[in-house]
């Protein structure tokens, strides 16, 4: 819930504690009236969080992953106050806008625009406030005119293109996204990725549960893994997902690996994307330097090492591509104002002998926050200049 206090996307949890009942209610029979005082002995409930505390500065991006039953839903309900604590306390700052199910609080018999203006209402913006951004929801949520039909008639995706739509244009201190971004084509999870980066930037709060890796990468400054209800991990994205992997028997190494074969002479490891001030990241602004930190495994000599990096737009298109040659199994290639203008990119590295293509060693994926005055792949930018006043008149 969100208290005075805090300050405005400030997350605090602590302590939290919270169980919840397996046993089924019994039937109104008269044989479960005359058993029902039996029937009420069974399993013990199971507890979901065992005294979980965290604390989510401003601004910050927070992925939560565990196995199933971890308890990572539970924690985002219990933040967004759809259920409560036993014990312990759980409080933000702000206004919150949470994503936890396809179509929750939606009303199955309005339209998609009339839900807008319900789920905005929920949210305590006025209706003046909603007509200010209708549109863009509408625009985004590419649903046409099943926009005016009622949200029974929705798949699950359409559900999830009008839900997320609403959450992303509703301007929220804290924004609790819940693996439905699994749901859906993946044009319209690159272009919500795109969205949140674009809402990070601006200084929201994100706690997004996925099990999607990729996800996390792009979006998280920070992983916490849960395990049976308990924190066993918080701290950076790249440890945070190397910690999950190992627990859940599948560590590798950082980025992802897309080359087939066994054992080669030289190899990229691990990749981690940098900001200026050298910290790990997934989501940079045009014009700002970026780092791409390489790490390289030699098992034999080969005459001619050569590493090559390629960076590619999220339709595959080649944007950039460099070689360098390998004279440590540590490099830094270093852009000092990144030029690319808002979208989602992904860089691919590999190594081997002269003439190497990056067709993926290991591929990272990153996100530029979008800018307004400026659409289109590179930052070319630069000032209109007058030579000849026009003339007016004839």
């Amino acid at each position: 819930m969100s208290v005075q206090g805090l300050r405005p996307g400030e997350i605090v949890l602590r302590d939290a504690t919270r169980s919840f009942s397996i046993r089924a209610d019994q039937a109104r029979t008269f044989k479960g009236l005359l058993l029902g005082a039996r029937a009420a002995d069974g399993p013990p409930p199971v507890p979901a969080l065992r005294g979980v505390s965290l604390h989510i500065n401003p601004g910050e991006t927070v992925g939560m992953v565990g196995r199933n039953g971890a308890g990572k839903t539970s924690t985002l309900r219990v933040l967004a106050g759809i259920i409560p604590l036993q014990s312990g306390e759980a409080a933000s700052g702000g206004r919150m806008v949470s994503l936890l199910e396809l179509g929750s609080g939606f009303s199955r018999d309005f339209s998609g625009r009339e839900n807008i203006y319900l789920q905005g209402a929920l949210y305590g913006f006025t209706k003046a406030q909603i007509d200010e951004r209708i549109e863009r929801i509408v625009a985004f949520s590419e649903l046409g005119h099943f926009i005016e039909v009622p949200v029974k008639t929705y798949s699950s995706g359409m559900f999830l293109r009008l839900g997320f739509s609403i959450a992303a244009f509703l301007d929220a201190d804290v924004l609790l996204i819940d693996e439905i971004l699994a749901v859906g084509d993946e044009a319209f999870q690159r272009k919500c990725l795109r969205r949140i980066s674009e809402q990070i930037a601006g200084g929201t709060t994100v706690v997004l549960v996925s099990h999607d890796a990729r996800a996390i990468e792009r979006v998280c400054e920070r992983v916490v893994v849960l395990d049976a209800g308990r924190v066993v991990f918080d701290g950076p994205t790249a440890e945070g997902l190397l910690h999950y992997h190992r627990l859940m028997g599948t560590e590798h190494g950082g980025g992802e690996s897309v080359r087939a074969g066994g054992e080669r002479e030289i190899e990229v490891t691990d990749v981690e994307l940098r900001d200026g001030s050298g910290r790990a990241g997934t989501v940079f602004r045009t014009g700002s330097p970026l780092q791409v930190a390489v790490i390289l495994k030699v098992r034999s000599s080969v005459p001619h090492p050569e590493l090559a990096l390629e960076i590619r737009s999220a339709d595959g298109n080649r944007v950039f591509s460099t070689a360098t040659e390998i004279q440590a199994t540590r490099l830094v290639f270093e852009i000092p104002s990144l030029a690319l203008l808002g979208g989602d990119y992904d860089v691919s590295l590999a190594a081997g002998d002269r003439g190497v293509e990056a067709d993926g060693d290991r591929t990272v994926g990153f996100s530029v926050a979008a800018e307004p005055g400026a659409e289109g792949i590179v930052d070319l930018r630069g000032r209109w200049r007058i030579v000849e006043p026009a003339q007016v008149g004839p």
